[in-house]
């Protein structure tokens, strides 16, 4: 099972800079992850202003054929929260005459009318037409008791969840595998 871990550090809290402590070379899923964290509630954690005392992990899953979600544990003002994301994908049809000479203005548009069909595939798509696609990230907030939410942090902490590598080799390209990726950042 391949595993891309990043840690993300704040390396002074009172000037707001993030220190990144380990992650993998560019290209990586760390750049889907944050483009979809950043267009919803859950934010960038590089970008994300914090106090010192702020913990957060996020574990993804899937990025193959599977549906792709994470947890997220996240400490702020010195209490526990869990949420679930998932990432969901958006689709429209349009003509690809429209679609050859739409300006960016008209492409947002439809790219904004696909994300009022996110869960559902276009499945007749007709000659001369064009998909146009995003993705979404839905997140809801887990009903669970800090205590767990601690629990399950202790237990991230004592598997190891600190000194995992930047990046791990994968022993196959197979596209059907589930690949985790791991964020966490103190401060």
């Amino acid at each position: 099972m391949p595993v891309v871990a990043s840690l993300v550090l704040l390396s002074r809290p009172s000037f707001g800079q993030v220190r990144v402590a380990s992650a993998p070379a560019e290209p990586s899923l760390l750049n889907l992850t944050s483009m979809w964290s950043r267009a919803s509630v859950i934010g960038d954690l590089r970008e994300l202003r914090a106090r010192p005392d702020h913990l957060e992990l996020r574990v993804w899953r899937g990025f193959g054929l599977s549906e792709t979600q994470a947890v997220v544990l996240r400490r702020m003002d010195g209490r526990w929260s869990a949420s679930l994301a998932r990432v969901l994908r958006c689709e429209t049809q349009i003509p690809r005459s429209v679609a050859d000479t739409a300006s960016q203005t008209t492409m947002r548009r439809y790219v904004s009318e696909a994300r009022r069909n996110c869960g559902t595939s276009v499945v007749d798509v007709t000659p001369g037409s064009q998909i146009i696609a995003t993705d979404t990230l839905v997140v809801r907030p887990l009903d669970v008791r800090e205590s767990d939410i601690d629990a399950a942090w202790k237990d991230a902490l004592n598997a190891g969840v600190l000194q995992l590598p930047g990046r791990v080799k994968q022993s196959s390209a197979a596209d059907d595998e589930v690949t985790y990726l791991i964020e966490l950042r103190r401060g």
